[in-house]
């Protein structure tokens, strides 16, 4: 079956960033942030997003522009899903404070996902809880059905 490759591949590749430390604007191995981490991420499964939208990403864009990275999500070629209707590689993303979306990860299979924290580095979380009620959709890049 198709997804239990994809799976496979998921984990093997999601070993390549256990180390990896959080560092904003980082687009290499040696530090990654959010963005930097699902653009590299994807670019395993032949999936090439944009890492910029051409302006400077300060440590807190949000304030100045809260709507910068729905607007840049929302120019991906993918398909908007329902936060209930998960599958593994779906793009998704949260609000983190005050109804801003501010974060990316990347779903490891339908209940966790693996993204860059600046407080935890590399991590895989259970999408339940904080994380489902921060989470504010999904893009799906490559169907199972």
């Amino acid at each position: 079956m198709q997804e239990e490759r994809i799976i496979k591949k998921i984990e093997k590749t999601l070993e390549n960033y256990k180390n990896v430390p959080f560092v904003h604007n980082g687009r290499t191995l040696d530090g990654l942030d959010c963005l930097g981490f699902v653009v590299h991420f994807y670019s395993n499964f032949g999936i090439r997003l944009p890492d910029s939208d051409g302006m400077e990403i300060e440590e807190d864009w949000y304030k100045n522009d809260p709507l910068r990275l729905i607007r840049n999500i929302n120019r991906l070629n993918g398909i908007q899903v329902s936060k209930d209707d998960l599958q593994p590689l779906d793009l998704v993303y949260f609000a983190i404070a005050k109804d801003v979306i501010s974060h990316m990860g990347v779903m490891v299979n339908s209940r966790e996902f693996a993204h860059m924290s600046p407080r935890s580095n590399f991590i895989i979380s259970k999408m339940e809880r904080q994380w489902k009620n921060r989470c504010r959709g999904a893009i799906r890049f490559i169907s199972f059905n």
